[in-house]
This record gives C-alpha cells, structure tokens and sequence, in this order.
C-alpha cells in the first residue's frame, strides 16, 4: 500500500466539508510518514548489535516515542481522551528521557576545550609577586647596566 490519496476516499455527503478533507488528508500523511520511518527503524535494526551504547540509547528512545505517538493517535482517532489515559505520562517520560540523553551528548562533545598551557601562564602570572620576586645572580648593590662616573 503505497501513499494515500485524496482520490482514493469516497467522502459521499463530506466532499464538500473542506476541513474535514483536510484533516483526513494531514492524517494520512502522517501515518504514511510514520510508516516509512519505523520501515527505516526495522532495517536498521539488523545492525544493533554494532551500534554503540549512544546509538542505541537514540534507537530506543526514538522507537519507543514512535510506537507510543501511534498508540496516542489510535486512542484519538477511536474517540478517546488519551489525556486521561497513561500514555501521556509515558510520552512525557520518554521526552525527558531524550533530553537527559540531549544533555549527555551535549556535555560530552560540544563543551569548550580548554587550552592547559594558556591556562598555566595566567595562574603563574596572576600568583606572581612583584615584591618577592626573584633576585639577579648578580647581588651588587650597583645594578649591572648603571653607568659609572670616573673623576677626574
């Protein structure tokens, strides 16, 4: 069954009811949509084994965020109020559970960098004491490049 068309309802007394048309129309679209992606999901699935530990954390949440949306869209589409119904809490706890994963990923691979030997020459340039600092090797009382006067 590829992708529905408008054409393919008969509507009969609703033809003329625009709204409804197009609402029937988002919908299937939607379905389709969902269709191809969890088509996706399927295939990939054949390879989890080589994912990563954060990859298939992604898999999980996104397969289970997509079975739980169509859950939610059923208990819509039968008339029933899925706010009253526990799938909301669990969409609403797998949304956290994508950004917690969002967080991780973020903290781990676009926090900035920082330079350790930059760092290390303003520590040692703010520790300095200029009153303390370190004598020359040479400890005459005259400094070294003063000007001598011979006279005569």
């Amino acid at each position: 069954m590829d992708t529905l068309e408008v054409e393919d309802f008969d509507y009969g007394e609703l033809k003329n009811d625009t709204a409804f048309i197009n609402k029937n129309e988002t919908l299937s679209q939607c379905i389709e949509r969902i269709r191809q992606n969890l088509a996706i999901a399927r295939e990939d699935y054949k390879n989890y084994e080589a994912f990563t530990l954060e990859e298939k954390v992604k898999y999980d949440l996104h397969l289970s965020y997509s079975i739980n949306s169509l859950y939610w869209m059923y208990y819509k589409i039968i008339g029933l109020d899925p706010n009253k119904h526990g799938i909301k809490d669990e969409l609403t706890r797998i949304k956290a559970a994508m950004m917690r994963e969002k967080e991780i990923y973020d903290h781990r691979y676009n926090r900035p960098t920082l330079d350790q030997g930059a760092a290390k020459r303003f520590v040692r340039a703010g520790l300095f004491d200029h009153k303390n600092r370190p004598k020359p090797m040479d400890t005459a009382d005259t400094p070294p490049n003063k000007k001598i006067r011979f006279e005569d």
